[in-house]
């Protein structure tokens, strides 16, 4: 009876071992698959969600062969009803501590850059504006708010067999645009 229930044992645990490498195969292969073939979405939806769910989830944006041709980032000015206006500017790797890049910055730029500023995410912008309405609201808690714009603000970064640009050299004319406006106070 021992030795039935040590072999049941051991062939589960084998399967559960085959199992993990077998979905941490299709993980790593994931990301060599094209993105948007209805196929390949099918597919890997379970792998999908697992790696959504974990924010473990990463494209090739970043490399060749069409690698992120702009730099951008967001603010927020908020209107109040006092004529005063308060400006909160969303979290900026650049901008931050080595801890903080590791533990949020890739996420709050991976965020902003892929998701909140594209056209396609409007469903995003709502939420996005209270958001920053709500770190505004500790700065100046007695205003009383009127009107959030989001804004984009997007530098295209050249062509280097056009034009060199070290990477100590920041370009601080950024090109703005208002793309939402959440009325607080109708």
């Amino acid at each position: 009876m021992a030795f039935s229930l040590d072999v049941s044992m051991k062939k589960t645990h084998k399967i559960l071992i085959t199992g993990f490498i077998f979905f941490n195969f299709l993980i790593m292969a994931r990301v060599h698959m094209p993105l948007n073939e209805k196929f390949f979405s099918t597919l890997y939806r379970p792998v999908d969600t697992y790696l959504s769910f974990f924010s473990l989830y990463q494209d090739w944006m970043m490399f060749a062969p069409n690698p992120g041709k702009v730099n951008i980032f967001m603010t927020a000015d908020v209107e109040f009803s006092d004529g005063t206006q308060g400006t909160y500017k969303f979290p900026d790797p650049t901008e931050m501590s080595i801890y903080e890049k590791y533990s949020s910055g890739e996420k709050f730029r991976k965020i902003i850059s892929e998701g909140i500023r594209k056209d396609s995410n409007q469903f995003m912008w709502q939420d996005t504006a209270k958001f920053a309405l709500r770190q505004l609201r500790s700065e100046s808690f007695s205003k009383i708010p009127i009107k959030v714009h989001l804004n984009r603000h997007w530098d295209e970064i050249p062509n280097i067999k056009k034009k060199f640009r070290s990477h100590h050299i920041v370009n601080n004319q950024y090109v703005k645009y208002t793309f939402y406006t959440y009325e607080v106070l109708k």
